[in-house]
């Protein structure tokens, strides 16, 4: 019995399995990237603004760093600062299976305890 060529058929049929995996890995690690850049973002802010800032200045330090505001909600307490911010990010291979962009979400609390900004 002849078994030329097995292993092409093999290779053609794993090499789009391949090639989709590693798309998903590119993308799960973009918005993974994405997320705890928006997360660090909002970190950095609270702990700049948390006595002297206020919701303008909050919205053009997130404008600086490439972020939307469109989606971004900020809220005062005595003694705390909330800032929740959502964000569209384009996909890069998702495109291929009909998925066009994806959404990030931040939902940050941060309270000082001791002249220290911690967050929840």
């Amino acid at each position: 019995m002849n078994k030329k060529g097995q292993t092409l058929v093999l290779f053609v049929i794993l090499i789009p399995i391949v090639l989709g995996l590693s798309a998903l890995v590119i993308d799960v690690g973009y918005i993974v990237k994405e997320e705890v850049k928006l997360k660090e973002v909002s970190k950095s802010i609270i702990r700049d603004v948390f006595d002297k800032g206020n919701e303008e200045e909050i919205r053009e330090m997130f404008l600086e760093n490439d972020m939307t505001v469109d989606n971004l909600e900020i809220f005062y307490d005595t003694d705390r600062i909330r800032i929740k911010n959502e964000e569209e990010i384009d996909s890069i291979f998702g495109k291929i299976i009909g998925i066009d962009s994806y959404q990030i979400k931040v939902d940050i609390t941060g309270f000082k305890e001791n002249d220290k900004v911690i967050f929840e």
